[in-house]
């Protein structure tokens, strides 16, 4: 059994990851232990670190340790759990096949393998790491008649624009959660202590065109979370000349041409909704009532604080409440698109 379990700073995540850890060992036997990828930087993480120990005492989980490289926990499992030390730890080593493990975080696990210094202390941003890292784990998810809990954290659904280190490590956990996702029985996201299954083994794909003829399509989610692939999943055979992506410096204050014609797909239409001054409903009347729009949904997280960030934020949930009111909506998270009006 795989389990992938994302969602927001403080939602939940560790102590429902624990319980599914917890039943899943008790459906399959076996040992039981907790993958903490966390390399601490300070006093900060110690006492993180301090928290998540105390959460999890008395649950029978043994730790191990792994930065960097975590297919490690396939290739080298049997000493993995031969160095945890306690006696029923080594009896486990000889039937690793029975063990469940519970990752936390591939958030961790990314930042330690694209942020680092070599021997000589220089400081490294490797922008392969991501790619990297969803080859280990494609490695770690081969192994059969054990179970895996990877918990991972959603930081794709906000305002602000950063830096080009920034984007590229939001833009590499999203890919490693849709890699891990498409492995995975299960996909649960954490809000609010509340579990919203996205995939299991009771579920289905999302497939099915719009119910009603030349009806348009609206298509939200985060950052990295595939609503691209999603929507040519949708649309069929489409070509790259069928799509039309704004730009972020497009300026609607001169609402003609703004959005041409003749395109099946409109990316990242969350755009036209910065600096302008034109209310939702004249911005969404822009789109053909047939169209597929996807739209980054930057609604979360902090509020910003440069206005124009912060009125971009509050217009473009307008816009996507205007956008939906005469479409079919979907969400895509992880890859998984739901249909949610």
């Amino acid at each position: 059994m795989i389990v992938l379990l994302t969602g927001g700073c403080k939602n939940g995540k560790s102590d429902i990851a624990q319980d599914i850890a917890c039943s899943l060992r008790e459906k399959s036997g076996g040992g039981l232990y907790y993958v903490a990828t966390m390399r601490s930087t300070g006093k900060e993480d110690d006492e993180r670190i301090r928290k998540h120990v105390e959460n999890r005492a008395g649950l029978g989980f043994e730790t191990i340790e792994i930065a960097r490289d975590i297919k490690r926990l396939s290739t080298e499992k049997e000493k993995f759990i031969r160095a945890v030390g306690s006696g029923k730890a080594a009896d486990m080593a000889e039937h690793p096949e029975k063990a469940t493990f519970l990752v936390d975080s591939l958030t961790a696990l990314l930042a330690n393998e694209m942020f680092r210094t070599d021997k000589d202390g220089t400081f490294i941003e490797d922008r392969d790491a991501a790619a990297r890292v969803c080859e280990d784990i494609r490695i770690l998810c081969k192994e059969e008649g054990y179970n895996l809990v990877f918990v991972s954290d959603g930081i794709y659904s906000d305002a602000a624009i950063y830096d080009a280190s920034t984007d590229s490590y939001r833009e590499g956990l999203a890919l490693i959660e849709r890699e891990v996702a498409a492995i995975a029985d299960e996909v649960t996201e954490m809000c609010a202590g509340k579990r919203m299954v996205h995939k299991s083994t009771d579920t289905k794909e999302v497939s099915e065109m719009s119910d009603k003829e030349n009806r348009g399509i609206l298509i939200v989610g985060g950052a990295g979370q595939g609503k691209l692939d999603f929507a040519k999943s949708i649309v069929g055979e489409v070509k790259d000349e069928d799509i039309y992506s704004f730009k972020q410096e497009d300026n609607t204050n001169n609402i003609s041409g703004a959005v041409p014609g003749g395109y099946k797909i409109y990316y990242h239409a969350e755009r036209l909704a910065r600096g302008t001054d034109k209310n939702a409903e004249e911005l969404a009347e822009l789109f053909s009532k047939n169209a597929i729009v996807i739209c980054e949904d930057i609604t979360c997280g902090i509020v910003p604080v440069d206005a124009t960030d912060r009125k971009w934020r509050e217009d473009a949930g307008r816009f996507m409440q205007a956008l939906a009111k005469n479409r079919d909506v979907y969400r895509v998270i992880c890859g998984i698109g739901e249909k949610i009006g």
